[in-house]
């Protein structure tokens, strides 16, 4: 039984346009988490911490199931964290958690520009040995080397 070669085409047009029809799916209903996401109670908690982060020089943004934890590189050290349940809140579900760090990405376009972020997903073992990913934009030390240099520059000389 010989297959034609119009029904091979046809046999790989139809895989294609099944996975075109997948992705656009995944998308679909990403941008919909990502709206439920930015329209919920939590992030509305979360909202004004976020925008505080515009006027902070953040060196990394991890958002965990139960938590947001922000670092800060000036001042040294200094870490906001967020935690889910002292707000009254449960931890996300996975698929809801990657939402969230694109919703944090979205109030925050500083983060989307990869010369100054990247954006990485982390794997952790938890105690009872199941693994969960979490979410972190660390900052590039570029960047971060820029933003130390613009400010040491900017500082006048001390006189005694």
């Amino acid at each position: 039984m010989s297959i034609t070669l119009s029904t091979l085409l046809l046999i790989v047009a139809a895989v294609c346009a099944l996975v075109l029809f997948g992705i656009i799916r995944r998308r679909q209903k990403q941008e919909y988490l990502v709206q439920r996401v930015r329209s919920s109670d939590l992030y509305g908690h979360l909202y004004p911490l976020l925008l505080r982060c515009n006027r902070r020089c953040v060196e990394s943004i991890a958002l965990k199931t139960d938590s947001v934890c922000i670092r800060l590189y000036k001042p040294a050290g200094r870490t906001l964290v967020y935690t889910f349940e002292k707000h009254g809140f449960d931890p996300l579900k996975e698929e809801y958690l990657y939402a969230l760090a694109q919703a944090v990405a979205v109030d925050l376009p500083l983060l989307r520009d990869n010369a100054r972020y990247t954006f990485h997903t982390r794997t952790e073992t938890r105690n009872n040995g199941l693994k969960a990913d979490w979410y972190e934009y660390m900052i590039t030390t570029d960047y971060k080397d820029s933003m130390i240099r613009a400010e040491y520059l900017e500082k006048k000389p001390h006189r005694a």
